[in-house]
């Protein structure tokens, strides 16, 4: 059966390099994510009749309003559908397991973080070809969200199809997350124990070392302006005590919105919602903190000139997006090119301004008033489009 499985996959990967239809070649990291597979044991365990797993297909088929959802296991070499909704007896049979390298999701590798979402399949530079090959199916429109372990590993996707070109709403990509997010925990669940991760207790135990990924989180930096030239003209004892006077305030306001407190360095501040509870809202609660901060140095600014001291300017970003976070030696930490990019919105605002991502907005809706900036230039990260955050209704 194995030697007839294998010429039927050389025969159709060969069709597809013929119709012109390019694999995925050099994924950063790729032995790791591979590893990450065989820890969990996932090519191997049958969860085609998995009562959780069928609803979460039959859920995301529901909320994007499309006929067919698969969540699909990447290896090296093949793509296996796990468990899948709305594929007929001989369509189960086609899709069960193909070549890694004439499929739709394989893209996702190449961001492994992010969403892949095709409007049409036949446009689509990376998948104009796909329906060149004698067997493919009638896909037009492709929706792939990545399913990511607990140690950051894409193993494969959750992915809904149609035989119709279309799009997504925020709303119902948002909602593709958070069922990957479970489709995740099933299986690690399943396949090995509960995903390694840490809980509220272990926020009292600077010992551990467990690392989990966050397919959300938002996080916030502030900065003051002009700290270098403000360091150099006061006292070292007044320059300590002015910053424990502010950063004590940070710290009642995030505590007040549900953030937690990640570390200061010299006069920056960094916070993290959605962590480590997962709930949502974050977006929101980051926002509304940031804007108390910027009026609380506002007014901590008042009491600075009546005594005669210079006042600090303050900026501040804040940007939505997948985290790592745990412990290390030094305490709790977060780490991923979404802190990344928080930090480049932070340090390319204006005194008294809030400056979020595009990504940020979308999850504020229409609670958020804004000023456009258009697309700004950031730091190692090209033209992002963002906005200063005026209110939030």
């Amino acid at each position: 059966m194995s030697f007839l499985k294998d010429q039927f996959h050389d025969l159709i990967k060969k069709q597809g390099l013929k119709a012109g239809y390019k694999p995925v070649a050099n994924l950063a990291g790729e032995n790791d994510r591979i590893n990450e597979i065989k820890r969990l044991k996932l090519e191997d365990k049958d969860v085609s009749n998995d009562r959780q797993l069928n609803n979460v297909t039959e859920l995301a088929c529901y909320l994007t309003d499309r006929p067919q959802c698969t969540i699909n296991l990447l290896t090296d070499k093949s793509q296996l559908s796990k468990n899948n909704h709305g594929f007929s007896i001989p369509e189960q049979i086609l899709v069960k397991e193909i070549p890694r390298d004439i499929s739709i999701c394989q893209y996702v590798l190449e961001q492994p973080r992010d969403q892949l979402v095709i409007e049409n399949v036949k446009e689509n530079q990376k998948t104009q070809n796909f329906h060149k090959m004698a067997l493919a199916p009638d896909i037009q429109f492709y929706a792939g969200t990545p399913i990511i372990t607990s140690k950051g590993f894409t193993v494969g996707t959750l992915c809904v199809m149609d035989s119709k070109p279309g799009s997504l709403a925020h709303s119902q990509r948002e909602g593709l997350r958070l069922l990957s997010d479970q489709v995740s925990t099933i299986l690690e669940y399943t396949a090995v124990k509960p995903p390694a991760g840490f809980n509220e207790s272990a926020a009292q135990e600077p010992s551990t070392r467990d690392a989990s990924f966050y397919s959300s989180a938002s996080i916030l930096f502030t900065d003051f302006v002009g700290f270098t030239t403000i360091s150099e003209d006061v006292d070292p004892g007044e320059l300590v005590a002015s910053l424990d006077e502010f950063f004590s305030i940070f710290d009642q306001i995030i505590s007040k919105h549900d953030l937690r407190k990640v570390k200061t360095i010299g006069d920056s501040y960094m916070a993290v919602g959605g962590i480590p509870d997962g709930r949502q809202g974050h977006p929101g609660n980051a926002c509304r903190a940031a804007l108390d901060i910027i009026q609380a140095v506002s007014g901590l600014n008042i009491k600075r000139e009546i005594l005669g001291q210079l006042p600090w300017g303050i900026r501040v970003g804040v940007h939505t997006g997948p985290v790592i976070a745990g412990f290390t030696s030094n305490g709790f930490d977060v780490w991923g090119d979404a802190v990344n990019l928080a930090s480049r919105l932070e340090s390319a605002s204006e005194a008294g301004k809030l400056q979020i991502s595009d990504t940020t907005r979308q999850f504020l809706g229409d609670s958020a008033v804004v000023t456009d900036r258009g697309y700004i230039e950031l730091k190692n990260k090209g033209k992002i489009q963002t906005y200063f955050l005026d209110k939030l209704n």
